[in-house]
């Protein structure tokens, strides 16, 4: 009986030419990540904070449209962080030890103010993971965020950092998948 059934289902292929959707298997569009129901994709292109969400809007599933990345658990975080680590490079700078980071979707409305940071998506900020200090809005002018690393003991912490909208820093997008 089994083989009878696989017969005819081949036969209806080969007769009908039914196309297999893709996305049956691969739930997000290519080069993108699935992780607890959502894609993710790092770019490593530099670009400022507003460049980045563009960017990251610039592309869709068939279920959304993509944006900066937000963040609502520590196993989220600590799998953006990875996937932010095992795409960067260290981008030295001569006057402090070698940092590198990647923008996230927290960001502050008002350039300058002292409101609670919200995601670009415009979910919940449900779940926090500010380095000590931070944010700080630094000169009053810190108003959005990145993942950042410094050192190995980054890697543990895995924490946000503000900074200028201005600086130009990779990212990550996340979107909905098919």
């Amino acid at each position: 009986m089994k083989l009878l059934l696989a017969s005819m289902a081949v036969l209806a292929v080969a007769a009908y030419g039914l196309d297999l959707d893709a996305n049956a298997c691969h739930p997000c569009p290519q080069f993108w990540l699935l992780f607890n129901g959502n894609c993710y994709r790092y770019f490593g292109e530099r670009v400022t904070w507003e460049e980045a969400r563009n960017r990251c809007r610039d592309h869709y599933s068939l279920n959304g449209r993509a944006d900066l990345v937000s963040i609502h658990s520590e196993q989220e975080n600590a799998f953006v962080y990875d996937l932010f680590r095992s795409s960067a490079s260290i981008t030295p700078d001569l006057s402090a030890p070698p940092t590198y980071g990647v923008w996230i979707g927290a960001y502050q409305t008002t350039i300058g103010s002292t409101e609670p940071f919200i995601w670009s998506d415009g979910s919940g900020l449900n779940f926090e993971q500010w380095m000590t200090g931070q944010p700080s809005n630094w000169k009053g002018n810190e108003d959005c965020a990145h993942l950042w690393r410094r050192d190995a003991e980054d890697d543990i912490l895995q924490s946000w950092n503000d900074m200028p909208c201005g600086n130009d820093q990779p990212f990550i997008c996340k979107v909905a998948p098919n």
